[in-house]
């Protein structure tokens, strides 16, 4: 089944910006990128710099996940109108004792 172009334009869109963001903060520092028509989300290499690359993308939104083991944070925001998510260290939450 071969898919007409106007079924692929979504997707195609979602690729060019997929590519600008990999272009602004370094395909190097991204290990995994999962792609939808609507969503994108990056994995980095080191989850220790998730946090400094979701402020790059203007992903302000942070959901800890402290059930699953390790834990980790995702980031969201919003991106040339795409959901964008960037999966980050678990963050120590403001006020935690130390």
């Amino acid at each position: 089944m071969r898919l007409r172009k106007k079924d692929c334009e979504p997707l195609a869109r979602a690729l060019d910006v997929v590519v600008e963001t990999l272009t602004t903060v370094g395909s190097e520092r991204i290990a995994q990128v999962t792609l939808t028509r609507g969503r994108i989300c990056l994995q980095p290499a080191d989850l220790s710099e998730g946090e400094r690359i979701a402020t790059t993308l203007g992903c302000d939104v942070p959901l800890d996940h402290r059930m699953i083991a390790p834990g980790f944070t995702d980031w969201s925001g919003e991106r040339d109108g795409l959901e964008l998510h960037v999966r980050g260290a678990l963050r120590d939450p403001v006020g935690a004792p130390a």
